[in-house]
């Protein structure tokens, strides 16, 4: 009866501890990783120093005030050989199967989304709402050219 007891009680506690999470640190952390930034601040800023020989790496993550136009494609070439290049696995390209078009300032942005969070921006976005996107950067310099893919990691609906 003791055992029982000793049992009940601990399931009782991880489960007041798992309710009391409201997951606002999860977003504190997000937010702490993730600056907020505008677009063309990614777009115009020049790569970080790397390594003598480095064409392809990831930076930072940053926070995006964007309009979702709700329409998507298959992940386009370009992004997927820089994903390659920055020696992403198979599974975890596999993980960005489609790139969502987003809009900013009218211009417009088709950025891969990971794949589990397309179907949760088409059900709690409408077309033209704005959304808080929390991205990582990828960038290659090759041969002076620069290449930069935004990967949607989360995103936050804005009210």
């Amino acid at each position: 009866m003791k055992k029982l007891l000793l049992v009940g009680g601990f399931w009782l506690a991880c489960a007041a501890t798992t309710f009391a999470q409201d997951g606002s640190n999860y977003w504190a952390r997000l937010n702490k990783n993730h600056p907020e930034a505008t677009i063309e601040t990614i777009l115009n800023s020049k790569p970080a120093t790397a390594a003598v020989g480095a064409e392809v790496e990831a930076t930072a993550g940053y926070r995006l005030n964007m309009i979702y136009d709700g329409q998507f494609r298959a992940v386009s070439a370009p992004n997927v050989k820089l994903m390659e290049a920055l020696g992403m696995k198979h599974r975890e390209i596999k993980g960005y199967r489609y790139e969502l078009l987003f809009k900013y300032n009218g211009q417009e942005f088709w950025l891969p989304v990971q794949t589990d969070l397309v179907e949760q921006l088409q059900l709690e976005l409408r077309k033209d709402e704005p959304v808080l996107l929390y991205t990582t950067v990828l960038q290659a310099q090759n041969a002076g050219a620069a290449h930069k893919a935004l990967l949607v990691e989360d995103f936050r609906v804005n009210n």
